[in-house]
């Protein structure tokens, strides 16, 4: 029953020939469901919770230190639809347990790429894209942001992560970062595959940006990249640091549940 909890109700009761009043607390005191929030979680598979622990330890030993995550980037693209996107903060789904996992699926074909580095201290992009994200097209992307817009310090201390795509860990994708980062990549071999939970543009700023920009009614792709590029301007220094503290908290989260999902204990 994916609704608002008022619509499900109402739909209940007109399906039932009962009030909206009685349909609720059948609801709640007969059948002991309560309306929650959707949320997307990430599949795991069985290798997936050894490789998340192994992260987490890593990032506890070497890079749980806000002067390093002040130089540290996560990296991350993502499509943006027009229209067509379920805002997760509208929505209820009744059930007698909390079921966290939901499918979010996308409704409309007009969408533009958005790719996106953030650190402890700040923003890199938006970068657009238009057309399915390869090698070539990568590498165009990271000379923009690294060669364009990275301090002295970021490239001499910090770490850069990017997950396992095929684009981003292809040889020559590989070679172009090493010139700048050397052996302080985060990415396949370390970055554990289906862990969106652990990346801060995915618990955080992606959802923020499709929560936000949709409040208003956009018409073209020009008033959406508008929009998204207003919505990371406007995330402030304290909201940065704040997010990179929940990611502290989510790593030993993760150790705790021994990679498994933990958003739920958030």
């Amino acid at each position: 029953m994916e609704q608002s909890p008022k619509k499900s109700i109402s739909r209940l009761s007109a399906q039932t020939g009962l009030s909206t009043g009685t349909c609720h607390k059948a609801l709640k005191k007969v059948l002991h469901m309560h309306p929650y929030k959707i949320s997307s979680v990430q599949q795991l598979h069985a290798l997936d919770y050894d490789r998340r622990v192994q992260y987490c330890h890593w990032f506890n030993e070497r890079l749980n230190d806000n002067n390093l995550l002040d130089l540290t980037f996560y990296s991350d693209e993502a499509w943006v639809h027009l229209s067509g996107y379920v805002n997760s903060q509208n929505y209820r789904t009744w059930a007698a347990e909390n079921p966290h996992i939901f499918v979010e699926t996308s409704l409309h074909p007009q969408k533009v790429g958005v790719w996106v580095a953030m650190s402890r201290r700040r923003i890199i992009g938006p970068i657009f894209f238009y057309e399915t994200i390869n090698g070539e097209r990568y590498r165009a992307i990271l000379h923009q942001a690294i060669e364009e817009n990275l301090q002295d310090d970021e490239l001499q201390h910090g770490f850069f992560q990017q997950d396992g795509a095929t684009a981003h860990t292809a040889n020559e994708t590989l070679r172009y970062l090493q010139e700048f980062y050397g052996d302080r990549i985060i990415s396949t071999g370390l970055w554990p595959p289906s862990s969106p939970d652990l990346t801060p543009l995915d618990y955080f700023l992606f959802g923020r940006i499709k929560n936000n920009i949709f409040k208003n009614r956009l018409h073209t792709l020009e008033e959406l990249e508008r929009a998204i590029r207003q919505e990371i301007n406007d995330v402030t220094q304290d909201e940065l640091e704040r997010v990179f503290e929940n990611m502290k908290r989510r790593v030993n989260l993760c150790l705790e549940v021994n990679g498994g999902h933990f958003e739920h204990l958030l």
